[in-house]
């Protein structure tokens, strides 16, 4: 790994990807995108938690933020009705 004081070239790579999912999950109009773009970002986070050093909050967010939380938002999604405007 290439570093660059305490932060290497892939936790930023993977910072940035973290950003761009969050971001594109605020401009999607799908819902189900947005759910798969939240679940991509809490899946990075816990990627960076995880070289950070803390396991114990990168497997929570993992299990919350990559996979709990986006299925039951998928769920939800599911479960209503779409209205066309």
């Amino acid at each position: 790994m290439v570093n660059i004081g305490i932060i290497n070239i892939l936790d930023v790579f993977i910072m940035f990807l973290v950003l761009l999912s969050y971001v594109g999950a605020l401009i999607q109009k799908d819902l189900i995108k947005c759910v798969v773009l939240t679940g991509l970002g809490g899946l990075g986070l816990a990627y960076l938690f995880s070289s950070l050093l803390a396991p114990d909050v990168a497997v929570t967010e993992a299990i919350l933020g990559g996979a709990v939380l986006p299925a039951f938002f998928a769920f939800t999604v599911k479960r209503t009705q779409r209205i066309d405007e």
